[in-house]
């Protein structure tokens, strides 16, 4: 990096008010995250801007079906971000396994769709609805009920199947209601009849928050053998989302899309609580000498390197303490 980039970095860096500060340290740590490898996973994160997401009641796409279930009965949710050629999805997708094993737990599989390397397993509907849910679209990310997430294959602890077992143990308390699904298929077709039923309380659901309703359509075996991380079969991809609405109990004709291959699709019922918008905060207008200074920065901050960049932090902090002398 050449020695005048660097100064100008520290210089402004130093000139600039302390809120500006933040700010440009914490453009410096989002480059940083962005460079770190994918396939390390952290802590598990709590997600606090979005609700919780239950349900998992299913029928068969290809008969009639009527499904009902309590809500402390339901299973646990586990979405996980795959993609075909991810090759350490499959570590995490065996881990999940293995957890299913002990646990009442339902699977949901969204494989990447929007980019370079689409995969023929995803679709537009669920890569839109996992961007505006969860925002990073990182394979492999796991999240549990739609409160935590974890994402890579290394665990934060002895092993994912530990990490994943832990994750679950934090369940939802849905207090005392139901669930019901039922579904009605027209005969030689694709289309048919829903119905959908869920009951609970008032109190559960946040104030000025409501609950959003869907039907996940699954296909419960697909084969591709053509994937780049040298597996074939592929289980419980969700091919495409049919919103519901806000009503907590309704009818729809819906048409179901065509299975990748073979005849095995499912109509899953989701729900998903719906957190009120947060109240916006004016932020007070910089100084355009500010500004420049952040442009500046951000301008250089391709050409550094992770050491670099920690290196410059660290110089403009010791310089600013030495001026506040």
């Amino acid at each position: 990096m050449p020695d005048n980039t660097c100064k100008a970095i520290i210089e402004n860096m130093c000139a600039i008010t302390d809120t500006m500060r933040v700010r440009v340290i914490a453009i410096i740590f989002a480059l940083l995250v962005s460079l770190a490898p994918t396939s390390q996973a952290g802590q598990p994160e709590s997600l606090t801007d979005v609700g919780s997401v239950f349900g998992g009641l299913h029928v068969d796409a290809n008969s009639s079906g009527n499904v009902t279930n309590d809500l402390s009965s339901l299973p646990a949710i586990a979405e996980d971000y795959t993609a075909t050629w991810c090759t350490n999805c499959v570590k995490v997708e065996h881990a999940l396994n293995d957890v299913n094993e002990n646990r009442s737990m339902q699977q949901y599989h969204f494989h990447r769709f929007i980019g370079e390397n689409e995969d023929p397993l995803g679709s537009q509907e669920t890569d839109d609805r996992w961007i505006e849910r969860y925002e990073n679209r990182l394979p492999p990310t796991v999240v549990f009920n739609g409160t935590l997430r974890q994402i890579g294959s290394t665990p934060a602890g002895e092993s994912l199947v530990e990490d994943y077992t832990a994750n679950l143990a934090n369940h939802l308390d849905l207090g005392q209601g139901s669930s019901t699904l039922g579904w009605n298929p027209v005969e030689n077709s694709s289309s048919g009849t829903v119905v959908w039923n869920l009951i609970i309380e008032p109190s559960m659901i946040p104030e000025n928050g409501s609950i959003q309703s869907s039907l996940w359509i699954v296909e419960k075996l697909a084969y591709f053998p053509d994937g780049g991380n040298q597996e074939e079969y592929y289980h419980d991809s969700v091919r495409t989302i049919i919103t519901l609405g806000d009503a907590l109990s309704g009818t729809m004709d819906i048409t179901l899309p065509a299975a990748y291959d073979n005849d095995d699709l499912e109509i899953h019922l989701i729900h998903e609580m719906i957190l009120p918008e947060p109240e916006e905060v004016e932020e007070e207008e910089e100084s355009s000498e500010d500004d420049e200074a952040v442009e500046v920065i951000e301008d250089s901050m391709p050409a550094l390197g992770g050491l670099a960049i920690l290196s410059a932090i660290g110089m403009a902090a010791l310089i600013a303490q030495r001026r506040q002398r």
